[in-house]
């Protein structure tokens, strides 16, 4: 298959064919539909060796989607061909964070090597990519891949800080988005569809505001 890697520090990045991966046991391999590019991918290849944290080459891409290709043993509630989304950072499933959904914040990660696909983990900008746990996929439900890919990441950034404030938004309360960029503009989608809140957005690029003003 074909795969986007890092092969060298401060080298671009190479479309090159390697070995279709299996699943092993709990894993689920995906044949991508839908792969994102990140400011995050930028920021690792300007990285100096001693800082980044993990092996080259790297297939590159934290935002995935794709359709379920194979099963490990023993993965059940999916299914060939099922449409799914990748949650993309991956926890150990058993710590104190990763019990109550915060695997963003697992605390056994670093010390047992669990890398986020793209950041450590072979990412999805290729024709297939493992998933370590079907814990880590959301059903499409319909979705359009290409179109929903990017809230795995530029979504899930700003549902964050949104989900952490709703207590505060009430109505009539106000809501300031500075910066209405990549993340920006996905916050004042999230903002209308979850509060009642009014929506200030700033910027200073007058492209941005606009873009802002199409989506809320």
């Amino acid at each position: 298959m074909q795969a986007l890697q890092y092969r060298a520090v401060g080298a671009a990045p190479e479309v090159v064919t390697v070995p279709r991966p299996e699943p092993g046991p709990g894993q689920v391999l995906l044949k991508v539909t839908a792969a994102g590019v990140c400011h995050s991918d930028i920021a690792v290849m300007s990285r100096p060796a001693e800082a980044l944290g993990f092996p080259l080459p790297l297939t590159l891409g934290h935002e995935g989607a794709g359709t379920v290709a194979a099963l490990g043993d023993g993965v059940t509630g999916l299914a060939p061909g099922d449409s799914v989304a990748v949650y993309g950072p991956w926890g150990c499933g058993t710590c104190l964070m990763c019990a109550q959904g915060k695997e963003n914040y697992c605390t056994r990660a670093a010390d047992l090597g669990i890398r986020p696909p793209g950041l450590g983990a072979p990412g999805a900008i290729a024709e297939y990519m493992i998933v370590d746990d079907p814990r880590h996929l959301v059903p499409l439900d319909g979705l359009d891949p290409v179109t929903a890919v990017p809230l795995t990441d530029a979504g899930l950034t700003p549902y964050h800080a949104v989900k952490t404030s709703l207590p505060k938004l009430t109505p009539g309360s106000t809501a300031v988005v500075i910066g209405t960029g990549g993340l920006g503009h996905v916050a004042i989608q999230l903002l209308r569809a979850l509060t009642p809140a009014r929506v200030i957005a700033l910027d200073v690029t007058e492209e941005k505001l606009t873009l802002a003003r199409e989506v809320g």
